[in-house]
């Protein structure tokens, strides 16, 4: 299980869950999934009665989307969390009945996070996800696993305050990089036998 989740929650709502419950399960006949849980239902509770649930798996179809339902609207970010050729982040927003969209282009996350933090190193300053951040996402992983090993009992967290967060200023848009010739990776060809 990644962070994203995770991440996306306590950036959305600005702060950090104070309880997590984890309930999970095996999938029969996916035995060659070497773990004890193929499938987790997580549930993160924020002060101020701020809720949010994710399910993470290998066993269900691939799902790349995340919904905020508030008190006037929601906003649905579909995909969200993929990245690569023909993937445009996008959202829906419906607020007191009126809805709205946006797509934006085709971006080289991994570029943009590559430019940034090689400029830190040069300009000698700290970059935004420090270690603090994750620690953070990294202290709800270590309850959602103490929740599955107690089956799904909440756990409570020390309350938290993050004063730094991601900022529109810090956003790099580079062009996705084209792949390098005779690349060998997950989707290539076997080789020839000849």
């Amino acid at each position: 299980m990644g962070p994203y989740p995770i991440n996306a929650a306590r950036n959305i709502f600005g702060m950090e869950p104070i309880e997590v419950t984890a309930i999970g399960f095996k999938t029969p006949g996916r035995e060659f999934l070497q773990m004890e849980y193929d499938t987790i239902n997580v549930t993160l509770r924020f002060p101020g009665e701020r809720m949010a649930q994710f399910v993470v798996g290998y066993s269900a179809a691939n799902t790349n989307c995340y919904k905020v339902v508030g008190t006037k609207g929601d906003i649905e970010v579909n995909p969200a969390f993929a990245w690569g050729h023909g993937m445009n982040i996008a959202y829906k927003t419906k607020i007191d009945g009126k809805e709205d969209s946006k797509c934006f282009p085709e971006t080289d996350h991994f570029g943009g996070q590559t430019e940034y933090f090689s400029e830190c190193i040069l300009q000698n300053s700290d970059p935004e996800a420090d270690g603090e951040e994750g620690l953070l996402d990294v202290r709800v992983i270590v309850a959602i696993k103490k929740s599955l090993e107690e089956n799904g009992k909440t756990i409570k967290l020390e309350a938290r305050d993050r004063k730094k967060r991601p900022t529109l200023d810090q956003a790099k848009k580079l062009p996705l990089a084209t792949g390098p010739k005779n690349f060998i990776g997950r989707d290539s060809q076997p080789p020839s036998t000849g």
